[in-house]
């Protein structure tokens, strides 16, 4: 059995498709035909990556004398949720944020004869099913898409409580804050891309990318709000703490770089 018989076979039982495989080793579906027709060859970076998706080692991919992946290493289990357990939670997820917004609008109607802070709480319950509910439906690309999902319905729940509550600050100062934040997981999202086979490093930036953003919230906030007051001295202290533990991961990321070179090097 050739490698790319064998991808296709193991691919096929864990129920992924090409463009759902292309995903997790993120290449592209044309790639992952190619390997599956034998017109290229994944290198060993990609050989130890469908190692670890397909649960089975590396010389069972590369030899094509073995026919029979290891048998430890094959039934090693799997902490993926299958797509029947994201139906299930899907289910179980809706059905909670339905009876929550039931009893939240029962309770309010009860007790004041009229809706008021039951609408808030049923347009948040509604806004936070929305931004979970791209991680259970998609079967590619589901980070980005649950981003996705998080920066676009913030602004129209803000707009929402704005009426509800009638202060416009509300909008206004959400939005900015929204902004801010939006602008930091995005550009922890594209490092963790860039550096997800060096994790110590991808936490060493996502924490230099946080130090200015409570700073920011705290100001724009202190602008709209007068009687928040901007405390400079809390803030140096917060972000001399998130800039020590910065330093600590790449501190051991450094150490890792060249305890793998040495290893190499003895090699």
């Amino acid at each position: 059995m050739t490698l790319g018989e064998k991808i296709q076979k193991l691919r096929k039982q864990r129920g992924l498709s090409q463009e759902a495989l292309a995903e997790k080793v993120t290449v592209t579906r044309q790639t992952i035909s190619k390997w599956e027709l034998g017109q290229s060859t994944p290198d060993l970076d990609f050989i130890a990556q469908l190692s670890d998706i397909f649960n089975v080692s590396s010389d069972y991919l590369i030899k094509d004398e073995m026919i029979e992946p290891d048998e430890l290493l094959y039934k090693k289990r799997s902490y993926h949720l299958s797509e029947r357990g994201k139906r299930i939670i899907l289910v179980v997820v809706s059905a909670a944020a339905l009876i929550a917004g039931c009893v939240c609008l029962i309770c309010d109607y009860f007790t004041s004869d009229r809706l008021s802070w039951s609408l808030i709480a049923v347009a948040s319950i509604i806004a936070a099913w929305l931004m979970l509910l791209p991680s259970l439906i998609s079967r590619t690309r589901i980070v980005l898409k649950t981003l996705v999902a998080v920066s676009v319905i913030p602004f129209p729940l803000l707009a929402i409580l704005s009426l509800l509550l009638k202060r416009s600050v509300i909008f206004t100062l959400g939005v900015c804050i929204t902004l801010i934040v939006i602008a930091a997981i995005w550009t922890m999202y594209i490092i963790f891309r860039k550096c997800r086979k060096n994790l110590w490093r991808a936490f060493g930036f996502a924490l230099l990318v946080l130090i200015p953003v409570p700073i920011a919230i705290t100001h724009i906030t202190a602008c709209f709000l007068p009687q928040v007051q901007f405390d400079f001295t809390s803030d140096i202290f917060n972000s001399g703490i998130t800039l020590a533990l910065s330093l600590v991961c790449f501190g051991v990321d450094y150490l890792l770089y060249h305890r793998k070179g040495d290893v190499t090097g003895k090699k």
